[in-house]
C-alpha cells in the first residue's frame, strides 16, 4: 500500500505542475477603455468574449490602472504606445487592446513594447456589435496574444545601412596587397595575387547579401497561420517590408474626420450669436391705499378716492435685439466647459394710449411715443449630458445663471402727460434648460427671480427724474417680480439656425409714506406687466 500511495502522490504533484505550467503559459491580456464606448458597452462585450473563450488570462482593468497611476501615468497617457511600454512588462501583459468607437469599432492590439500587433474595423449596428463579429474579433485578439508577429521593423534598417559605406572598399586593397609582397616571387605573385585581390572583395560582399533576409521575412510568412483562424483577416494582414496595417489606419483617418465633422454636436459651441426682433406688450396700473389694483377697484366707487393710473399699449412695441453667449472652455471636455457669460441689448418703439384718473375726472386719452429698452450682463454655469447616441449626439444642458438685468420705459417728454417713466437696475438669478428632440428642434426656456427689482434706478437716466418714480406715489418703495420663458430652436444650416421665445414678467411696487398725488398719503401699490416674443437667426461656431 505505501508503493501504491508514493505512486499517487507522485501523480498528483506532476498532475498539478502540468496544470500550473498550463496556466502560465496563458497569455495575458487586458481591455482598455474604449474612447466613444458609451457606458463601456463594447468594452465588456469584448472583454466578456475573451474570458469565456479561456485561451488568454484577462488582467482587470483596474489594475492596470493602479499601475500606471503608480508610474505617474493618468488619463489618455495611460493608452499610449509609450504609457503601454511603462506599464505592460510590470504586469507581465502579452498584448493591451484598445479601441475607438463610431460608426465603425477600430481595434487596435498592442505588444508590452506598445507596438502594434494588429489592428481591425468592425461595423457597427446602432451602437453595438453582432454576436458573429464579437466572436471573430475576440478569436483575433486571443491568436494574436497567443502568437504576437515578430518584431521585424528594425533588422532590415540596420543592415540596410552597412553595405551602403562603400568607403571600407579602399582598404581591403590595401590589405590585399601585403600578401603577394610577402611572396619571396615577385614574378609569380604578381599573376597569381591578381585573382585573389578580386576574390578578396567577392568575400567582403557576402555579409551584404545577409541584409536582405528573406530568412527575416520567413516569419512574417509563418505568421499566416492567424488567417488559418480568422481567414476574414488576411485582406487586412500587414504589408511585408513595413509590417504595419494599412486599410485599418485609412479607416481610421476616415473615422477621425467623421468626428471632427460632427465635433460641434460632441462639445457646447464655443460662441452663440442672436440676432433678431421683438415683439412687446406692456400694461401698468397704480392704486393709492391698496395691496392690489384689482382690490381697489373691486371698491365701491366711493371708496375709490385717489389718483389712479392705467397704462395699456394700444400697439405692441416692435423693435431689434441681440445677445451673445460665450463659453470660453466649451472644448475642453471637462465640468467648466459650461461656465461663460451672457451679454444682451433689446429696444423697442411703440405709439402707447395713456389716461390718468384723478378725483376731478379723467384725462383725456393721448398717444405718445414710449421705448422700452432692456440690458442684461450675466455668469452662466450649464451641464451638459447627452440625450442621442454616440454617432449622432445630442446635447442637452440645465443651467443657472446670475448677473445684473436693466429695464427702462421711457415716455417722450414732449407728449406732456402726467406719467412718468419706469427704470429698474437690478440683480437677477435664476435656471434654465434645453432639451434636443432633433438637431432642427430643441424646447428651450427658463426663469429668474429679481433681487430688489426698485423703481428709480438707473445708469443713464436724470436723478430727478428718477427721484420722482417714487416721490410721486410715496417716500419708500420695496418691490418684487420675476419672469418666466418657454421657446423652441433649432440649427437649420450649418452653424445657422432660429430661436423663438415667448416671456412673460410682472413687477409688483408696494409704496410707503405720503407721496405727491392726490390720495397717496398711506401709500399704494403699482403693478407692471411685460409680454415680450423674441424671434430671430442664431449662429453657432
Amino acid at each position: 500500500m505505501s508503493r501504491w500511495g508514493a505512486v499517487l502522490a507522485l501523480a498528483l504533484v506532476l498532475t498539478s505542475h502540468a496544470a500550473l505550467a498550463q496556466k502560465a503559459a496563458k497569455p495575458r491580456v487586458v481591455v482598455l477603455d474604449f474612447e466613444g464606448d458609451k457606458r463601456g458597452a463594447l468594452r465588456n462585450q469584448v472583454e466578456t468574449g475573451l474570458k469565456k473563450g479561456k485561451q488568454v488570462e484577462v488582467v482587470p482593468l483596474k489594475k492596470y490602472t493602479a499601475a500606471a497611476s503608480k508610474a505617474g501615468l493618468k488619463g489618455a497617457a495611460a493608452q499610449t504606445a509609450d504609457g503601454i511600454a511603462q506599464v505592460a512588462p510590470g504586469l507581465g501583459l502579452t498584448a493591451v487592446v484598445t479601441a475607438t468607437a463610431g460608426r465603425t469599432l477600430e481595434i487596435q492590439v498592442q505588444g508590452s513594447d506598445g507596438r502594434e500587433l494588429w489592428t481591425k474595423s468592425v461595423k457597427l449596428q446602432r451602437g453595438k456589435m453582432s454576436a458573429s463579429e464579437a466572436r471573430r474579433l475576440v478569436a483575433g485578439i486571443a491568436a494574436t496574444a497567443a502568437k504576437p508577429p515578430p518584431a521585424v521593423t528594425p533588422p532590415p534598417t540596420e543592415p540596410a545601412t552597412p553595405p551602403t559605406p562603400s568607403t571600407p572598399e579602399p582598404s581591403p586593397p590595401v590589405a590585399v596587397t601585403p600578401p603577394p609582397s610577402a611572396s619571396p616571387s615577385p614574378p609569380e605573385p604578381i599573376a597569381a595575387k591578381p585573382p585573389p585581390s578580386d576574390a578578396a572583395p567577392a568575400e567582403t560582399k557576402p555579409p551584404a547579401t545577409p541584409p536582405a533576409t528573406s530568412s527575416a521575412d520567413a516569419p512574417v510568412d509563418s505568421t499566416p497561420e492567424k488567417p488559418s483562424l480568422e481567414p476574414e483577416e488576411t485582406p487586412k494582414s500587414v504589408d511585408d517590408e513595413s509590417h504595419t496595417s494599412t486599410k485599418p489606419v485609412v479607416a481610421a483617418a476616415a473615422s477621425q474626420t467623421r468626428l471632427d465633422a460632427e465635433d460641434k454636436h460632441r462639445h457646447p459651441p464655443f460662441i452663440h450669436l442672436f440676432l433678431g426682433g421683438t415683439t412687446t406688450w406692456r400694461t401698468y396700473c397704480a392704486r393709492p391705499g391698496s395691496k392690489s389694483c384689482a382690490e381697489f377697484d373691486s371698491r365701491p366707487e366711493e371708496n375709490q378716492t385717489g389718483d389712479t393710473i392705467d397704462f395699456k399699449s394700444g400697439v405692441p412695441y416692435l423693435g431689434l435685439t441681440g445677445q451673445i453667449e460665450l463659453l470660453p472652455l466649451a472644448r475642453s471636455g471637462n465640468a467648466l466647459r459650461g461656465l461663460g457669460l451672457v451679454a444682451g441689448y433689446q429696444q423697442g418703439y411703440s405709439e402707447t394710449q395713456v389716461k390718468v384718473t384723478t378725483d376731478s375726472g379723467e384725462t383725456p386719452t393721448r398717444s405718445v411715443v414710449a421705448t422700452d429698452t432692456v440690458i442684461t450682463g450675466m455668469l452662466l454655469y450649464r451641464y451638459y449630458f447627452n440625450m442621442g447616441t454616440v454617432e449622432r449626439p445630442r446635447l442637452a444642458y440645465a443651467g443657472f445663471r446670475g448677473g445684473l438685468l436693466s429695464r427702462a420705459f421711457e415716455v417722450d417728454q414732449k407728449a406732456q402727460v402726467a406719467l412718468t417713466g419706469s427704470h429698474r437696475m437690478h440683480p437677477s438669478a435664476g435656471l434654465e434648460f434645453s432639451v434636443p428632440l432633433r438637431h432642427w428642434l430643441r424646447v428651450e426656456g427658463g426663469g429668474q427671480f429679481f433681487i430688489g427689482p426698485k423703481a428709480g434706478k438707473s445708469l443713464t437716466a436724470d436723478e430727478g427724474e428718477l427721484e420722482l418714480e417714487v416721490r410721486d406715489l410715496g417716500t419708500e418703495v420695496s418691490s418684487a417680480g420675476w419672469f418666466g420663458e418657454l421657446g423652441l430652436a433649432g440649427e437649420v444650416w450649418g452653424p445657422l439656425g432660429y430661436s423663438v421665445r415667448g416671456r412673460y414678467t410682472t413687477v409688483k411696487d408696494t409704496f410707503t409714506g405720503a407721496g405727491a398725488r392726490v390720495g397717496w398719503e398711506q401709500g399704494g401699490v403699482a403693478s407692471e406687466q411685460h409680454i415680450d416674443i423674441r424671434w430671430g437667426l442664431t449662429a453657432s461656431f
